[in-house]
């Protein structure tokens, strides 16, 4: 029987990056840059200041952490490029990741998720 992590990491390969997948670039804050894939949703569900659910305009990045040369840590400035619309052939626009809006996911769950902001915003 295998184990249960390492058969969520392998399944992690079909759901990130697999039919649905993304191209996605990432450039550390060295100015090294990975090219991957991996699911990208445009719009995020927050909760307003009465605690209701509403849906912005706020892509997400999830990745799988096993692809990653590099993690990128909370705090960190990062510059993510996405396509501009669900198509692999897309052009790729620039967004960041900043320390304004932590990282989830983690080691124990082998994906990361990045919220992203367009870098006007920063």
């Amino acid at each position: 029987m295998p184990n249960l992590r390492e058969l969520i990491e392998t399944d992690l390969g079909e759901t990130l990056e697999g039919d649905f997948a993304l191209p996605v670039e990432l450039i550390d804050p060295d100015g090294a840059s990975q090219s991957l894939v991996g699911q990208v949703l445009y719009d995020s569900m927050e909760l307003d200041s009465d605690g209701q659910p509403i849906t912005v305009n706020v892509p997400i990045v999830t990745l799988r952490r096993t692809s990653l040369t590099r993690i990128p840590e909370n705090g960190e400035k990062w510059i993510v490029k996405i396509p501009t619309e669900p198509s692999t052939t897309a052009t790729l626009e620039e967004f960041m990741i900043t320390g304004d809006r932590p990282l989830s996911g983690g080691g124990s769950i082998g994906f990361i998720r990045l919220k992203l902001q367009r870098v006007g915003q920063v």
